[in-house]
């Protein structure tokens, strides 16, 4: 019984250093300013393209391709 309780010890051991190291990483990948710089960037582009699909115009020319599309398979 020691034994299967020693290696599940040993595998709970193993895992917290594996996710403290990982963590660890993380966080300096976090903390650095180029990386919040890209992750800043991105999220404005991001934005930038929600606002182009979700638009008026984005909205009205999608419904003139669905008609055309309705109208193509009437036929």
């Amino acid at each position: 019984m020691s034994g299967k309780v020693d290696k599940a010890a040993a595998v709970l051991k193993k895992g917290g250093t594996k996710a403290k190291a990982g963590g660890a990483k993380l966080y300096s990948i976090a903390t650095d300013p180029e990386m919040q710089a890209r992750s800043r960037k991105l999220l404005d582009d991001g934005k930038k393209v929600y606002r182009a699909a979700t638009s008026p115009e984005a909205r009205r020319a999608y419904r003139q391709a669905s008609e055309l599309i309705k109208k193509a398979r009437k036929k």
